[in-house]
């Protein structure tokens, strides 16, 4: 990916959760990430429901922030699972010839062409790709964290689309809660859901899912939980009983870099975070 990127926040963190994207933005800072807000951008049609009813407008919808990107010479940095794994499956499908020239099709109707030159990757990624120029910007280890680690379900599946080869007992958040300082105290064999995509049908069950994996988390020691998704940020922030506090995978990093709790918005979680 190049360091000139666009940056894709999705719906979620810039109405419900601008802190988060406050912390991202202080990492790429520190990294000298060169980087800018997706122009005119929508949502991205979320990869389940929506898509499930309007795959053609999900494919159009996508394809044309996809071709903003392009035309501009830029990727596209996402900071939600779900709207990572939206345009990268998109962008597979895309692949395409025919697909993309029905899409194309309906493009040029605003003057639009996309052509298959974006790449499409996760905060999760960038960082992991340049963990060196992390360690060197460590400035604070965050030793005192004893982390879950929860990657959620759409960066790690289907991993022909992601490209995690090992979607079994994943590696892709290890190495950077090291590299930060903290330690891992439990990861997961087979990456679960929070229980938050089921909430709207039965809150119950959701409660539960989120219940079990609470219970893991506590078991195995840890103090916090680490997520690379705002969907589960949300779902481990808002609904949980036993009070261990979530952290978004940029507000981890930001503090090994220096940024006071303050200035990254820490003080908005529900759930308390000691740092």
């Amino acid at each position: 990916m190049s360091d000139n990127v666009y940056l894709f926040r999705g719906c979620l963190i810039p109405t419900r959760l601008p802190f988060l994207e406050r912390s991202s933005l202080f990492v790429l800072d520190k990294l000298g990430i060169n980087h800018e807000l997706l122009p005119n951008a929508t949502c991205c049609i979320e990869p389940i429901g929506l898509r499930s009813l309007a795959l053609d407008t999900w494919l159009v919808v996508a394809a044309r922030m996809l071709s903003i990107a392009e035309r501009d010479g830029r990727d596209i940095l996402t900071l939600c699972n779900g709207c990572y794994i939206s345009l990268k499956e998109a962008r597979q499908i895309l692949r395409s010839k025919g697909e993309r020239d029905k899409v194309n099709s309906i493009l040029d109707e605003i003057g639009m062409e996309y052509k298959g030159k974006v790449d499409v990757q996760h905060l999760y990624g960038l960082l992991k790709g340049i963990g060196r120029e992390i360690e060197s910007c460590v400035v604070s280890p965050q030793d005192a964290f004893k982390v879950a680690i929860h990657p959620g379900c759409h960066i790690v599946r289907p991993s022909e689309v992601t490209g995690i080869g090992r979607h079994f007992s994943p590696n892709v958040l290890s190495d950077i809660v090291s590299l930060a300082g903290a330690k891992v105290a439990w990861t997961q064999d087979w990456p679960r859901c929070c229980g938050g995509g089921i909430s709207g049908t039965s809150n119950d069950l959701s409660v539960k899912v989120l219940e079990d994996a609470l219970c893991e988390f506590k078991e195995a020691g840890a103090n916090s939980i680490l997520t690379p998704c705002p969907f589960c940020f949300l779902q481990f922030d808002l609904k949980q009983k036993d009070g261990i506090p979530v952290l978004y995978l940029s507000e981890l990093v930001a503090l090994a870099f220096g940024a006071s709790p303050e200035s990254i918005g820490l003080k908005y979680h529900r759930t308390k975070v000691v740092v």
